[in-house]
C-alpha cells in the first residue's frame, strides 16, 4: 500500500545537484511527488511504498552528489496526499527547516576541463565554464535559497542554449546557478598600466599570458578576489614585484600547471597530492626539492613554499596561451588589509605595482582569499581556512545557543554558532586596520543572514584594546544581548577540544604558543600550559616572563629580545660583544641596555614567540621582522637542517611553575662560543630543547590533575619540529596527544573556541 512522507533535510544541498539527484532517484524508485529548495534547506514529498521509500532514503545518503553534505534527515508521514509524477518545484523562501548554507567554491571538475579544451564544445576555451559540480558558489551568493537571482549571475540573463541545460533535470548543468557560455556570460578585459582597455575575451587571456612570459606584472581577477601573477623564474621580475609592493622578503604563493610540474621544484608526499588534487585546491606548503629551479625570490631563506594548482577556467588559459609552468600567484591587498575584487579596487590599490589588469566584469558578493595548509606530524593543519572550505560549518559534540564569536586582532576570522553547528568565515586579516575592521563587520552581517542565525550572545577577547573587542562590546550593548568575554589562550584551547569532538564535560592539559595574548592578569601571555574546560581554565605553567626593551618593537627587532631574555644572565662585557644588529646602530645597544638597567619602556610577556624570534636573532638568521612570523620560520628552517644526532643536547631547568627560556638562550650562547657546532644544529638544539619543556610542564600538570589528554594550539603549533618533539614526550608518558584537525591552530580559530566558550554557557 503507498503512502507519503515529507523528508526535510539540512546541510550542503543547495547549488551541488542535489534536487536533479532527488528527482533522479525518485523516478528510478517509481516515486511521485516533488522537490524543492528551501530557505534554509531541502523538502521532499514523495508517494510510493514503505519499500521503495526505504530505499530512495538509503540512495539519498550513500549516492548523493559529491559536493553535497547531509547533516540531517528528518521524515513525517502525511495522511491524505497523493500525487500523478515527480517533479521539481520553484523554490521557496521560508519553510521552518533547519540550518543550511550555500557550498563552498570548487575547482574545476574533470568534464568542464575536458568541455573547456573541446574544439567542438561551444564552451571551448571560455573562462566561465561551470556545472552544477564545480565552479564559484560562495563567492557568487548574496541570498538563500541559492538561486540564480539571489548570485551575482543575475547580471548575466541566460541565452537559449543555456535555459534548455539549465532547466533539464537531466542535464548536468540543471539550476548550476553560475552557469553561462560566451554568448551570455561574463567575459575577460585587459587592461595597461594607464588603466586602459587594450583587449577584451580570449585575446585578453592569450595577451596577458604572453605579457607574464616576458616578466610583467598582471593583476588576475578569480573567483574570490584578485591576484597578482609574475613568472616564477625570473628574479628581475619578482625583485621588481617586491619593490614594488615594499615586501622584502613575505614569502609568494605559486601556481603550477599540474601535478608533474609541482613535483619538479618540490617534495609532494601523498597526504601533500591529495591536498593540491582536491576539488577545494588550496595552497600547500611544501618541501623545497634537490632541484628547486625557481626563483629564490619566492620564499627567501625558507625551506618550503606555497604551491597550489590551477582551479579555474581562468587560471587553466593562462598557462594553455603561456610558456610557462608556474607562475607567482598572490593575493593583490597589501598586509593585512582585504583582498581586493573590484576594478575600481585594482585600479586604485595596485596603481603603480602591476603593469597590466586582466580582470572580468563578474561581481563578486563574497571577497575570499585562497586557503592555506601544512602537513605538520603527518597530518593536515591549516593556517588559512578559506576558498574551498567556508562557508561549510564545522560539526560540534554538543549544542550551543545562537552565539557569534567576533575573533582576534590579527589573522581574524568570525564564527557564527548554533545547535551543532560552528560556521566560520573566511579569512579576514588584521582588524587593527580600519579597512579590514569594515570588512570584519561586513563579513558578520553577510555570514548571519546566510545562515539565518540570530545571535543571543556575543564573544570576543579579553583584550580591552581591541577593535574586534569593541565592535562586540558596541553590538552587544545596543542590543541588549550578553557578551563573554573569553581569554585568548583558554579560546585557542576550547577551539582545538570542539575541533576533537571532545563532550562538554571534557578537560584536558592544553598547551598555547603563540605570539601574543591578553592575559587575565593584564600581562602578555603567550607560553602557557593550562587545565582547560569549555567553561573555565586554570594556568599551571608558562614561561619565564621575559622583557620586552621599548615594547612591540622587540617584536619587530628581536635582537631587543635577545638582550632582554641574557640580562642579568650575561655580563656588561658579553652583552656588549653579542653579535647582533640594530636598526639605528651600536647607540640603540647602549639605550636598550639602560632601559633594562631602568626598567623603563618595558613591557614583559610569556610568549613562546618572542622567544623563538631571540633565537634567531641570536644565531643570526633573522634580525627584523617584516611580516608575520619570519624570525621563527627562518629559525624552523635552518633547524631543519640539524638532526638528533648531531645537535647537543639543552637542559632544561624548571623553577617551580616557570619555564627558563633565558637558561636555554644562554645554553645557545654558550654552545655558539665553543665553535663545534652549526648553526643548524644550534636551531634544531634550542627548538628541541623548548619543545621538551614545555612538554614536561604538561606532564605534570596532567599528573597533578589526573587529566590523560594534552592538547597543543596557537601558531607555533605549525613548526613540524617543535610539534614532533611535544607528541612524543607525551604519547611515551602514556597520555594522549591532540592537535588541530578542521581549524587553524593559529589566530584564525580564535573565534570559533570563543564562540563554544559563550555559547555553551547559554544553553
Amino acid at each position: 500500500m503507498n503512502h507519503t512522507t515529507r523528508i526535510r533535510i539540512r546541510g550542503i544541498v543547495q547549488g551541488v545537484g542535489f534536487r536533479p539527484f532527488v528527482y533522479r532517484t525518485a523516478i528510478k524508485h517509481d516515486l511521485t511527488g516533488y522537490v524543492l529548495n528551501c530557505g534554509r534547506g531541502v523538502e521532499i514529498m514523495v508517494t510510493g511504498s514503505d519499500s521503495e521509500i526505504e530505499r530512495f532514503l538509503s540512495g539519498l545518503q550513500t549516492k548523493n552528489p559529491p559536493l553535497s553534505k547531509i547533516y540531517s534527515i528528518k521524515t513525517t508521514r502525511i495522511p491524505g496526499k497523493d500525487f500523478r509524477e515527480f517533479t521539481i518545484k520553484t523554490s521557496k523562501k521560508h519553510s521552518g527547516v533547519g540550518s543550511s548554507i550555500s557550498p563552498p567554491d570548487t575547482g574545476i571538475c574533470d568534464d568542464c576541463l575536458q568541455e573547456l579544451f573541446d574544439p567542438t564544445n561551444r564552451r571551448y576555451l571560455y573562462p566561465f565554464t561551470v556545472c552544477t559540480n564545480c565552479g564559484p558558489r560562495y563567492t557568487t551568493v548574496s541570498d538563500l535559497p541559492y538561486d540564480r537571482e539571489n548570485t551575482t549571475m543575475i547580471d548575466f540573463p541566460l541565452c537559449g542554449a543555456c535555459n534548455i541545460e539549465y532547466r533539464s533535470p537531466e542535464d548536468r548543468r540543471y539550476h548550476a546557478q553560475p552557469t553561462c557560455c560566451p554568448a551570455c556570460g561574463p567575459k575577460m578585459l585587459l587592461y595597461d598600466r594607464k588603466q586602459e582597455l587594450i583587449e577584451e575575451g580570449n585575446d585578453a587571456i592569450r595577451a596577458a599570458a604572453a605579457h607574464l612570459d616576458r616578466g610583467a606584472i598582471v593583476a588576475v581577477k578569480g573567483d574570490g578576489g584578485i591576484h597578482i601573477a609574475a613568472t616564477a623564474t625570473d628574479d628581475a621580475a619578482l625583485t621588481t614585484l617586491r619593490e614594488r609592493l615594499g615586501r622584502s622578503g613575505q614569502p609568494f604563493a605559486v601556481m603550477t600547471e599540474d601535478m608533474d610540474a609541482a613535483k619538479e621544484f618540490a617534495v609532494v608526499m601523498p597526504i601533500e597530492e591529495g591536498l593540491l588534487s582536491d576539488c577545494r585546491t588550496p595552497i600547500v606548503l611544501l618541501e623545497k626539492s634537490e632541484n628547486y629551479d625557481l626563483s629564490e625570490q619566492i620564499s627567501p631563506f625558507l625551506h618550503n613554499i606555497g604551491v597550489m594548482l590551477p582551479y579555474s577556467p581562468i587560471h587553466h588559459l593562462l598557462f594553455h596561451y603561456g610558456t610557462e609552468s608556474a607562475y607567482v600567484m598572490t593575493s593583490a591587498n597589501l598586509p593585512g588589509l582585504p583582498m581586493a575584487i573590484s576594478t575600481k579596487e585594482a585600479f586604485s590599490e595596485m596603481n603603480g605595482i602591476v603593469d597590466y589588469y586582466l580582470l572580468h566584469n563578474r561581481r563578486i558578493a563574497n571577497r575570499t582569499d585562497d586557503s592555506v595548509v601544512r602537513v605538520v606530524g603527518n597530518s593536515p593543519s591549516f593556517i588559512r581556512r578559506s576558498r574551498g572550505y567556508v562557508p561549510e560549518p564545522i560539526e560540534l559534540p554538543f549544542a550551543v545557543a545562537p552565539t557569534i564569536g567576533v575573533g582576534a586582532e590579527l589573522q581574524s576570522a568570525v564564527t557564527i554558532a548554533d545547535g551543532r553547528h560552528a560556521y566560520i568565515s573566511q579569512y579576514i586579516g588584521n582588524t587593527e586596520k580600519i579597512e579590514t575592521l569594515k570588512y570584519h563587520n561586513e563579513v558578520v552581517r553577510h555570514l548571519e543572514k546566510l545562515t539565518g542565525i540570530t545571535p543571543a550572545r556575543y564573544a570576543c577577547d579579553l583584550h580591552p584594546l581591541f577593535n574586534t573587542t569593541k565592535y562586540a562590546e558596541d553590538v552587544a550593548s545596543g542590543s541588549d544581548l550578553p557578551l563573554v568575554r573569553v581569554q585568548h589562550h583558554h579560546a585557542h584551547l576550547a577551539s582545538l577540544m570542539a575541533d576533537n569532538r571532545l563532550p562538554p564535560d571534557a578537560r584536558i592539559i592544553g598547551i598555547a604558543l603563540d605570539g601574543v595574548g591578553y592575559g587575565t592578569d593584564g600581562m602578555v601571555w603567550g607560553g602557557e600550559v593550562m587545565e582547560a574546560d569549555y567553561h573555565s581554565f586554570v594556568r599551571h605553567a608558562s614561561l619565564k616572563s621575559q622583557p620586552m626593551p621599548g615594547g612591540d618593537l622587540a617584536a619587530y627587532y628581536p635582537s631587543r629580545m635577545v638582550l632582554g631574555m641574557l640580562y642579568g644572565v650575561l655580563d656588561e662585557r658579553e652583552l656588549h660583544n653579542l653579535d647582533l644588529w640594530f636598526r639605528y646602530g651600536e647607540d640603540e645597544r647602549t639605550v636598550v641596555l639602560k632601559q633594562l638597567e631602568r626598567g623603563a619602556n618595558i613591557s614583559h610577556t610569556t610568549s613562546m614567540g618572542r622567544v623563538l624570534d631571540a633565537v634567531s636573532a641570536l644565531l643570526g638568521i633573522c634580525y627584523h621582522r617584516s611580516y608575520e612570523g619570519e624570525p621563527t620560520m627562518k629559525l624552523e628552517s635552518d633547524a631543519r637542517l640539524g638532526s638528533d644526532v648531531n645537535a647537543p643536547i639543552i637542559p632544561v631547568v624548571v623553577s617551580g611553575d616557570v619555564l627558563d627560556t633565558s637558561q636555554i638562550l644562554s645554553g645557545v650562547y654558550e654552545l655558539m662560543g665553543r665553535g663545534r657546532y652549526s648553526r643548524a644544529d644550534l636551531a634544531y638544539a634550542a627548538e628541541d630543547a623548548l619543545a621538551r619543556g614545555v612538554a614536561d610542564a604538561a606532564l605534570r600538570a596532567a599528573a597533578k590533575t589526573g587529566i590523560d589528554v594534552v592538547g597543543l594550539s596557537g601558531g607555533v603549533a605549525y613548526n613540524d619540529h617543535i610539534v614532533r618533539r611535544i607528541r612524543q614526550v607525551v604519547e611515551d608518558s602514556g597520555c594522549v596527544f591532540i592537535t588541530h584537525k578542521r581549524v587553524p591552530c593559529g589566530d584564525g580559530g580564535v573565534s570559533l573556541g570563543q564562540a563554544v566558550v559563550a555559547g555553551i554557557a547559554g544553553v
